[in-house]
């Protein structure tokens, strides 16, 4: 997807090997439908901006900041005016390689529209952020990607803070009792991430993070938004999408190693989240590269 903007978008001057791409969009253009593997976040400079992800509308004033999780279709509507929005869009794998960042999946997993009314703080600083980057993108002074970077990181560390604190100060007084059940929960995530392969029954993930089973299906799905069962599978898809779209193994072994036991309950998931069989996802991801 990345290649077919390039011939639209303005300040397009990258290295498609990169790890990230950052743009100023001035033009109306509206994008049909697509998905893309890297995380990409929008924050309207000039007018108002609409969003759709996952069939679901967003409607984006002036510095409003969404972010479309890796894999989910989307689809950006002309605008009726001239406006302008930075984008960005990163490959999640550079973050989660950074030590201490295992514990942001959650964050990138589901759409997240951040406004200055709802959450003025971070909203505040993740404007600056953006502002910054784009800047440095556009001037490419000497180490500007580890600039930009950098600043990447700093976003990363923010929402996922965010993100932890309002489910603390919302779900303490039942749920979470100390600072550690954080932890167990960032421990439970890497764990879900490093061996989604693996039979993964609810019993034993909840044995990691100290709870019953019962008082862990309710505060896992707090902090991640879904259930256990839930994430694990979007974890699996999201491993099987980057395999079907960027490597020919054959799709019963793509099954096995994102953790499907059999081709048919991994057709069946796939379909059922994506709205396409895995051979009709590979054959359309290879006529849009």
């Amino acid at each position: 997807m990345i290649k077919k903007l390039e011939g639209m978008l303005e300040t397009v001057d990258y290295d498609v090997s990169s790890l990230f791409l950052l743009y100023r969009n001035k033009e109306p253009v509206g994008y049909p439908k697509h998905w893309h593997s890297a995380v990409e976040i929008i924050m309207p400079v000039k007018g108002g901006y609409d969003v759709s992800i996952n069939e679901y509308p967003y409607h984006l004033e002036e510095f409003d900041i969404i972010v479309v999780p890796t894999g989910d279709i989307h689809e950006i509507r002309t605008p009726k005016a001239q406006g302008e929005r930075i984008i960005l869009q990163f490959d999640f794998s550079m973050l989660k390689a950074v030590k201490g960042l295992s514990g942001i999946s959650f964050v990138f997993f589901k759409p997240w529209l951040i406004t200055e009314n709802e959450s003025p703080e971070l909203h505040k600083v993740l404007k600056s952020l953006m502002l910054e980057s784009a800047d440095e993108w556009e001037k490419k002074k000497e180490c500007y990607e580890a600039c930009i970077t950098a600043k990447l990181i700093n976003m990363a560390v923010l929402m996922t803070r965010e993100q932890q604190n309002n489910a603390e100060n919302e779900f303490s007084e039942h749920l979470i009792k100390r600072k550690a059940h954080i932890v167990n929960f960032n421990r439970c995530i890497e764990y879900i991430n490093q061996h989604y392969k693996d039979d993964l029954p609810l019993e034993f993930v909840s044995g990691i993070a100290g709870f019953s089973k019962y008082h862990f299906t309710r505060w896992f799905k707090q902090f991640a938004g879904v259930s256990f069962y839930e994430y694990l599978t979007q974890v699996r898809i999201k491993v099987a999408e980057s395999m079907l779209a960027n490597s020919e193994i054959p799709i019963t072994e793509i099954a096995l190693e994102s953790g499907f036991q059999s081709i048919a309950t991994f057709n069946r998931v796939f379909k059922s989240n994506k709205k396409l069989t895995p051979t009709a996802f590979r054959v359309n991801k290879s006529k849009s590269n």
